[in-house]
């Protein structure tokens, strides 16, 4: 788990109480519905891809900060007609493991007294709320990140048909549908990570002797041969573009 940054959260949270919270701007009646009506606090619920947290008690503020976004932002409650603070955050996109986050209640951190399930993070000394949420997939064009963070390291994925041979070649291999064979992950699901040298890379699938293109990547080419393949950038030309 990534260690949570020991903030002082008392000043920005008076602040922030004097705002306006977010909680009921949510586009789905239903979602506001269930927000609006809540009667207790209860345990971490999941509706239309939302993780929907709740509090009850003398409290003056209400917020939440999430492991997926390195807890630097509080999410603030909003107080329903019957009393309780309500917030709706939206699921990130796909990670494997419970989302973790810690609630600030009139500017002191602490976990979630209505989840039981929880874990300490050892570095920082503190406890965390987890939750098992449906993550959302970020398989489309746009959402998938293709290069780690590191920026070098790409990270290929492609969906075929369970116990298959599929590998990516490009012009990093000279186009060898052999060299880089990608492992199954889960079924159909076939995945390989890649360090690559900065510059301009051509790529395909190789999957049943047919070169496919990435339809997670967006950036598209023709081959010499005539053949539809994709690109990808890395170094300071992709910073670029």
């Amino acid at each position: 788990m990534k260690r949570i940054p020991l903030l002082i959260a008392a000043l920005a949270f008076s602040l922030a109480a004097a705002a306006d919270a977010a909680a009921f701007e949510v586009e789905s009646l239903s979602l506001h519905l269930a927000l609006a009506g809540k009667k207790n606090a209860g345990p971490p619920e999941t509706l239309e891809n939302h993780l929907i947290l709740s509090a009850k008690g003398a409290y003056r503020c209400v917020g939440a900060a999430f492991e997926d976004e390195d807890y630097r932002e509080v999410h603030l409650f909003e107080r329903n007609q019957n009393g309780v603070f309500v917030l709706a955050y939206p699921i990130p996109l796909k990670r494997r493991a419970p989302l973790a986050y810690r609630l600030v209640i009139d500017g002191v951190w602490l976990a979630d007294p209505n989840n039981p399930r929880k874990a300490e993070d050892r570095g920082a000394g503190v406890v965390l709320s987890l939750a098992e949420v449906p993550y959302l997939s970020d398989e489309r064009p746009g959402d998938y990140r293709l290069l780690a963070e590191d920026g070098r390291t790409a990270r290929f994925r492609f969906r075929g048909t369970p116990g298959e041979a599929v590998a990516v070649a490009g012009t990093f291999n000279n186009w060898d549908p052999f060299l880089h064979e990608m492992t199954e992950t889960a079924p159909g699901l076939y995945e390989l990570e890649l360090v690559l040298p900065p510059g301009l890379h051509y790529y395909a699938f190789v999957s049943r002797g047919e070169y496919r293109p990435d339809p997670l990547n967006a950036n598209k080419a023709t081959s010499s041969e005539g053949r539809v393949v994709s690109v990808l950038v890395i170094g300071e030309l992709a910073a670029k573009r």
